[in-house]
């Protein structure tokens, strides 16, 4: 795998968050009980897209389960709004099922080896309009903020 940088606009997502650890059970949980109110939101920017919005806060992991949205007016009660800067981003695809291997070849190998830093800001899984959650080798993208190496 290669390390494809692309550069995107902000996007605001709203979603239903918690705080966690990486690889938790606890973030597989979150999806259905997102799914279930996701007509709840309004104003959504792409259809049939969700994003898993990652950020590391005190040694724990903020984790969203969210869509995009071209207004955050109106919030739903217990659902939080996420802003994803514009910026450099580093793109990866993986199937569902290798996930967990996936992020490791990134922060262990493709990163490192590459001409980019992460910068500060959340990272995020988009799960685009053929995503299956079915499917273990349905595709699933990571988008890290990236820099160039000083």
């Amino acid at each position: 795998m290669t390390l494809n940088i692309v550069d995107r606009p902000a996007v605001t997502v709203v979603g239903l968050q918690i705080r966690t650890l990486p690889r938790s059970p606890q973030i597989p949980a979150l999806w259905p009980r997102f799914v279930a109110r996701i007509g709840e939101i309004a104003h959504p920017a792409e259809a049939q897209v969700s994003y898993g919005v990652m950020q590391s806060v005190d040694g724990a992991l903020e984790y969203m389960a969210g869509i995009a949205v071209t207004s955050a007016a109106a919030v739903p009660p217990g659902m939080t709004v996420q802003q994803l800067p514009a910026g450099a981003y580093a793109c990866f695809s993986y199937p569902l099922s290798g996930l967990g291997a996936g992020f490791s070849e990134i922060y262990e190998r493709l990163l490192p080896e590459s001409g980019y830093v992460q910068r500060p800001g959340p990272s995020f899984e988009r799960y685009g309009p053929d995503f299956c959650p079915d499917e273990p080798a349905s595709l699933v993208e990571i988008w890290l903020p990236v820099a160039p190496k000083a």
